[in-house]
């Protein structure tokens, strides 16, 4: 995984497993990062909207929701 973080959430489409936000060295990150094991490489994706760190990520028909957490100032 290309960026250290801790307390990120994970989710699974189509066999890509997708890596969103959590806690780097600046607090709350914003950044998703998708690894992809037939490839065995990692591939930065579009940012969340805004940062979040220990919340929960769920997958439903494709689509990826961030649940819950805390971002850089508030809980989410």
């Amino acid at each position: 995984m290309p960026t250290p973080r801790s307390g990120a959430a994970v989710a699974v489409v189509d066999g890509i497993i997708y890596v969103m936000g959590g806690g780097g060295v600046s607090g709350a990150l914003s950044t998703v990062e998708a690894y992809d094991p037939a490839t065995d490489s990692w591939a930065s994706k579009r940012p969340m909207l805004f940062s979040h760190v220990s919340f929960g990520a769920a997958e439903l028909n494709g689509i990826i929701y961030a649940l819950g957490g805390n971002g850089n100032r508030t809980q989410v």
